[in-house]
């Protein structure tokens, strides 16, 4: 369901958590920010859509 604000907006039904150190995640965002996402979340995303592209270009 959409919420009032942005009624395109995908709801997310899994979470996935995943430790790491506070150097990796200032990592994540600084890259993030570079990148121009405003979250690390959207940035990760971004990755993975990234790579699902290439996938998908590279099957014949």
């Amino acid at each position: 369901m959409a919420n009032k604000k942005n009624p395109d907006r995908v709801n997310k039904d899994f979470m996935i958590r995943v430790r790491v150190t506070n150097e990796e995640h200032e990592k994540f965002i600084q890259r993030a920010k570079e990148n121009g996402y405003r979250t690390v979340s959207e940035f990760i995303r971004s990755l993975i859509d990234d790579e699902q592209e290439t996938e998908t270009k590279s099957t014949p």
